[in-house]
């Protein structure tokens, strides 16, 4: 939408050191505002169900590593494979992307839909190599999943600030982050998260109820 679409309406003046006039429009002003909320959403286990993939690919690895109800921490690798292997497995799935196996929440198109449509604009943040933007990038356009840019690297939590209004990733860590910004933090109920609910984020079980607590706030 261009300004010479909007009504006219009154503006003021105001006066720079120099005494030159300056014309500020408070209503076009508080429009702006308004289309600039920010939201940035995660990929995994927050658009799509990564954990199963992730578990096909630690029972690789090994055959007895524990199913994704007992991932209650963030070392779940230790006594079963090394580190290596657990990220070599992230990695694995993250440069297939695109493969049409990796199929997005049924909700997920409606959720960011949903989210452009009430003027927030989106970051789709993931932790995750940036070597991988090309598979990840088809991945989102194969299913319709709007967004405004995208951001993908091992600190995400570096894009939170004060003007940063929803955060939704499944992580406790970035979520307390996203707190701590002045964000709404909230994700999806995972038992990685959960023993973590009460430290100022809310957790839900599905993206509707995400999508309802943010139109909400």
């Amino acid at each position: 939408m261009s300004y010479s679409s909007f009504p006219q309406i009154p503006c003021i003046t105001l006066l720079s050191p120099d005494n030159t006039g300056m014309y500020f429009n408070i209503d076009r002003v508080s429009y702006n505002i308004e289309m600039n909320k920010t939201a940035i959403i995660d990929i995994d286990n927050t658009l799509w169900q990564f954990c199963d993939a992730f578990y096909k690919e630690l029972r690789n690895i090994n055959p007895n590593f524990p199913p994704p109800e007992n991932w209650t921490d963030w070392d779940i690798w230790e006594g079963h494979c090394t580190e290596q292997d657990f990220y070599n497995a992230v990695n694995a799935i993250h440069q297939n992307q695109d493969s049409p196996k990796f199929q997005p929440y049924p909700e997920a198109r409606g959720f960011l839909a949903e989210l452009k449509q009430n003027n927030y604009h989106i970051t789709i943040a993931s932790h995750r190599s940036a070597e991988y933007m090309g598979q990840t990038v088809r991945w989102l356009k194969r299913h319709g999943l709007v967004y405004d840019e995208i951001h993908l690297s091992h600190h995400k939590t570096d894009l939170f600030n004060n003007s940063t209004d929803v955060v939704v990733d499944d992580a406790p860590k970035v979520l307390e982050k996203a707190v701590e910004s002045g964000a709404l933090a909230t994700g999806l109920l995972f038992p990685w998260n959960s023993a973590f609910r009460d430290n100022g984020f809310r957790l839900y079980s599905s993206l509707n109820q995400i999508l309802d607590c943010i139109l909400k706030r």
